[in-house]
């Protein structure tokens, strides 16, 4: 059976992750109400995106604002083009970013008492992707046990600003929620305050600054 469906019913976002996990090659072709896209995929990575004007990284940016439409993905169409050189969740990351709806974030993330972690052991590819300035800010005081109202508080960033940059962090595999309700933090020593405050408590090394 062919993965094929409706863009009002299914994310383009959740389509690439189906077809990385089957590391499958073949075209993913996306027909929006005035455009057509194509994004080709190598052992279920990104090497070519194009639309009926642009192609490359800037085409994966417009197919993925698209929000009605219709796609298939034909594993007999290939490619010898590289216009794109980014990991699935770089991809994911970069759609996030543009995501602004409360609604949509709520989804994911139902309420600012949730408490999440950064994957220990996240997939492969993730080395490769690079965070901006903001997403390190938020990112260095994730530790597993604050909510998003202290992670808010310490990195003097508002609330909404934090889900929805988490937003972007937990749907490219980087972070994961682990409490959905609000639970007491352990008390931790005087040392491990004073590293917290000057470093954000985070885990540093595995991700790119840009």
């Amino acid at each position: 059976m062919a993965l094929q469906g409706n863009l009002e019913d299914f994310e383009l976002t959740d389509v690439f992750q189906l077809i990385q996990l089957g590391q499958k090659d073949g075209g993913l072709r996306i027909q929006s109400e005035d455009d057509v896209g194509i994004v080709y995929f190598k052992e279920g990575i990104v090497i070519h995106a194009k639309t009926n004007s642009i192609q490359g990284e800037a085409a994966i940016d417009t197919i993925l604002s698209w929000r009605k439409g219709r796609f298939v993905f034909n594993p007999n169409e290939e490619t010898l083009q590289r216009t794109v050189d980014l990991p699935i969740q770089q991809v994911i990351l970069e759609a996030a970013r543009r995501i602004d709806e409360m609604t949509k974030i709520q989804k994911l993330i139902p309420s600012f008492d949730v408490v999440v972690n950064i994957i220990e052991v996240p997939e492969a590819g993730v080395e490769k992707i690079h965070l901006k300035p903001e997403e390190w800010k938020i990112l260095s005081f994730v530790d597993g046990s604050r909510i998003i109202k202290d992670i808010a508080s310490k990195a003097r960033v508002s609330e909404f600003e934090t889900v929805r940059i988490l937003y972007g962090l937990i749907s490219s595999g980087l972070v994961k929620i682990v409490q959905k309700t609000k639970t007491l933090k352990p008390v931790k020593k005087m040392e491990e305050k004073k590293n917290d405050e000057k470093e954000g408590g985070g885990l540093f090394g595995l991700f790119k600054k840009k």
